[in-house]
């Protein structure tokens, strides 16, 4: 597995004072945007209260033994949750081993004195992927994601995550800089031209174009690229006019870029492979990497010679309001 899928390890932890162990962990997710995306994904999942996402998954998904485990080169995190949720005192509660803590917490999760919720977020997002297993956050969110749902909830979301994917600074620590993990590029390159000319509303192509020939005589030896495109058909434009199905090429590109497609790591994990063309659902689907899933794509799939005629007998462009159309000339 490469390095940038293993939770950090500290050198001579237990000899190593505390305020080093920040410093050493926060330089590890500052080196990792990988890493910074998934914490993001983790506190918008959490501030969402989303129910295929809620606190009593996550508890039964990762365990307090699972947690404390991660976190066993982490006394001082641990004595701080152990003590937030049981009421053990700092010292006492420090001294104590991960799995002695975890049967503590066990006890007053299954006694009703802390919540589900406030066990969750005792535990910050940046020390969970830092030493948790970020395969596993990402292949359940992906999973549990109902791509089959364009609910106004899950529309948001998707473009909260395509603009966390194409940002060049953490959110969770704006003195953290990164290399986007997608370029407007990558994510309109992955989205069938098919679907995005039949779904985009044709005031935001025609801007686009617009835009396009404006630059040309203004500035002819300037390119225009995809992100120009993007401050016009902005990512949540994206996602609330193309059916969600239709954008899983874009994760699956995203999957890649944060090297949890199986092309850079030996780590054994369930991949999608869907068609670029969504087809018309006749039951709600268990799960994206399911193998139901798998096969009926792969039988329903339309051929590229009949796609275009396909799509223009059953795709209507849905009406919306007028829409708020930047000009990225101009800016």
């Amino acid at each position: 597995m490469p390095e940038v899928l293993k939770p950090l390890h500290h050198h001579d932890a237990e000899h190593t004072d505390d305020e080093t162990l920040r410093r050493d962990a926060r330089a590890h997710l500052a080196k990792w945007p990988q890493l910074q995306f998934v914490a993001e994904l983790l506190t918008k999942l959490r501030t969402l209260a989303l129910p295929w996402w809620d606190p009593t998954f996550l508890r039964e998904m990762w365990p307090p033994l699972t947690r404390m485990r991660w976190l066993y080169q982490r006394a001082d995190i641990r004595q701080r949750i152990t003590t937030t949720l049981t009421g053990l005192p700092r010292n006492a509660s420090r001294q104590k081993a991960p799995d002695f803590q975890a049967e503590l917490i066990d006890a007053v999760l299954v006694h009703g004195d802390v919540t589900d919720a406030a066990f969750d977020e005792t535990f910050h997002p940046s020390e969970l992927v830092t030493y948790g297993n970020v395969t596993e956050f990402w292949t359940q969110f992906r999973d549990r994601m109902p791509w089959e749902d364009d609910s106004g909830v899950h529309q948001k979301l998707v473009g909260w995550i395509f603009r966390a994917l194409l940002a060049d600074r953490s959110s969770i620590d704006p003195d953290m800089p990164r290399r986007p993990l997608l370029t407007p590029c990558d994510i309109r390159m992955a989205i069938d031209s098919i679907v995005w000319h039949h779904r985009i509303p044709i005031e935001v192509r025609a801007a686009i174009d617009d835009a396009r020939f404006r630059q040309e005589r203004t500035r002819p030896r300037d390119p225009y690229h995809a992100r120009h495109d993007f401050v016009i058909a902005t990512p949540e434009i994206v996602a609330s006019q193309i059916p969600l199905l239709d954008l899983l090429p874009v994760f699956q590109a995203a999957e890649r870029a944060l090297g949890l497609d199986g092309s850079v790591t030996s780590a054994e994990m369930p991949k999608f492979e869907l068609p670029p063309v969504s087809v018309p659902m006749q039951s709600r689907v268990p799960s994206v990497s399911s193998e139901r899933m798998e096969q009926r794509y792969a039988s329903d799939r339309p051929t590229p010679s009949s796609r275009l005629e396909e799509r223009t007998d059953r795709v209507s462009i849905p009406s919306s309001p007028r829409l708020e159309i930047a000009d990225p000339v101009a800016s």
